[in-house]
């Protein structure tokens, strides 16, 4: 259904909402995170008292993988700048200005060759000789298994990242032939009740379950990455997104959200499907930002079985008191203190018993918004007269469910940065104690949060966005019976 906003002015209410911004170095703000990270530096270093960090880590690989790694981090080291386009230079890239403690960015990455545990070739050659894909991976995961416990046990001082460079090899014997990516794939999740269950499900998640094990966080590096030729990502965007989320998961926050309270708990739901020994069941995964001070964490809910396929599961009433209660109990252990507001993204619908479980689980707290977040169901908005695409922050409704675009006509850019009409968000609002603005303005900020890409806003806010792909890496096998840690840090 397309509206213009002339037609919707006269039956509703449109507000707009103010571009968030961030927090980075010397508590300085900006809205652009690189240009924020250029001119600041990254939040908790005071750049402008000289201070500045070096990451530490280790790696695993092949020979020819570790070697493509060392040239991979050696271009890292200078200036890269942006390609422009047929169109010119797209306003909302910028050009990497180099890792080094002397730079702007005030950080710098070392390979510490004490920590860096081979794979030789004829490893290598072990885990791929066999003709069926799906061994091959099970092989390769169960080499990595071997490398991270060899590389554990002979280390004195383990560091903050472990650094996984694949072989050219190696993706080309494991990917799907079926698929362009070079993602590695062994089989899709399933609820249907199986009689076997997958070893793996993708190779990158059962990585991560691996390394975390271990308390290490890691990063796995493609060839194509290494080669600055991922897809259509320019070599500058894909070093500031690197760059970006290696200092979080080896460091620290490089960039808080500044205009959120400390007081403010903001939690995002969502369900992934757990293979067991009676078939499937559900689990509740969980991602929350405390805001200004503290690292994203993630809280996994109790398996609970979910016999009818054909609708979204939900939690029990108590299941949803346990959850929120375990969210509230780690706040105050956190920040000694209990939260003034409870903020509650979920990518499925709110049932009555979660209502009344969260409502259990809360009491106390002052304010409280329950809020299912989805994206919209065909309906787009257009100014008349012109081609312009409605402006990011642009709220529509005077009653839930809300339209909420946050992608758009940027106004600091200058620009709209995607294709096509955007696409707008539709806030389903079970529960609002404080107002609609206040609800829209949580959604803007927390899609800057992304610490996975230094693009100027996502999509979708880091509440549902996170919270889906933690569950993805839960739903690996190796993930069962394993209590995971908590820093969002080990499963990005």
């Amino acid at each position: 259904m397309t509206i213009t906003f002339q037609e919707a002015e006269a039956t509703t209410q449109i507000q707009l909402l103010d571009e968030p911004r961030l927090l980075f170095g010397n508590n300085r703000q900006c809205a652009d995170p690189k240009v924020g990270l250029t001119s600041h530096g990254p939040a908790l270093l005071d750049v402008a008292a000289g201070e500045t960090t070096t990451i530490r880590a280790g790696a695993i690989g092949t020979y020819g993988a570790l070697s493509h790694l060392r040239e991979f981090l050696a271009r890292l080291s200078y200036a890269i700048p942006v390609k422009g386009s047929s169109q010119g230079i797209q306003p909302w890239k910028m050009d990497f200005p180099g890792l080094s403690t002397n730079g702007p960015l005030a950080f710098d990455i070392s390979l510490d060759e004490s920590v860096v545990e081979p794979i030789s070739e004829t490893e290598e050659q072990e885990s791929l000789r066999d003709s069926d894909r799906k061994v091959r991976i099970e092989s390769s995961v169960r080499l990595y298994e071997q490398k991270f416990q060899d590389l554990v046990t002979s280390s004195s001082s383990l560091p903050g990242i472990i650094l996984l460079p694949l072989s050219k090899q190696l993706v080309k014997m494991c990917r799907d032939p079926s698929l362009k990516t070079d993602r590695i794939t062994y089989e899709y999740r399933t609820m249907e009740k199986s009689e076997s269950f997958a070893p793996v499900f993708n190779f990158h998640h059962a990585l991560k379950v691996v390394s975390y094990k271990h308390l290490l966080a890691c990063q796995v590096l493609l060839p194509s990455t290494m080669s600055f030729a991922r897809g259509k990502q320019d070599p500058a965007t894909i070093a500031w997104n690197f760059a970006t989320a290696l200092y979080y998961k080896g460091t620290g926050i490089p960039w808080k959200l500044a205009e959120l309270e400390e007081s403010t708990c903001l939690v995002g739901i969502s369900f992934y499907e757990e293979m067991g020994d009676q078939g499937s069941s559900m689990r509740a995964s969980m991602a929350h930002v405390y805001v200004r001070s503290s690292d994203s964490q993630i809280i996994r809910g109790k398996p609970f079985m979910w016999e009818d396929r054909t609708r979204q599961p939900t939690l029990s009433g108590t299941q949803a008191k346990e959850l929120l209660h375990d969210v509230v109990d780690l706040f105050r252990r956190q920040k000694r203190e209990s939260p003034v507001r409870i903020v509650i993204h979920k990518t499925s619908a709110f049932s009555e018993n979660e209502i009344s479980g969260f409502n259990e689980a809360a009491k106390g707290v002052e304010l409280l918004d329950y809020v299912h977040v989805r994206a919209n169901d065909g309906s787009r908005f257009f100014h008349s007269g012109n081609d312009y695409p409605p402006v990011r922050g642009t709220l529509i409704g005077e009653n839930s469910p809300y339209i909420m675009y946050t992608v758009g006509y940027v106004p600091c850019l200058g620009t709209y940065q995607g294709m096509g009409s955007p696409i707008p968000l539709l806030l389903d609002v079970a529960r609002n104690d404080t107002t609609p603005r206040q609800i829209g303005n949580d959604i803007m900020s927390l899609t800057k949060m992304d610490w996975n890409s230094t693009d100027f806003c996502q999509s979708q806010p880091v509440t549902t966005s996170v919270s889906r792909k933690v569950g993805q890496i839960l739903a690996e096998m190796r993930a069962r019976n394993v209590e995971p840690p908590q820093p969002y840090r080990y499963f990005m």
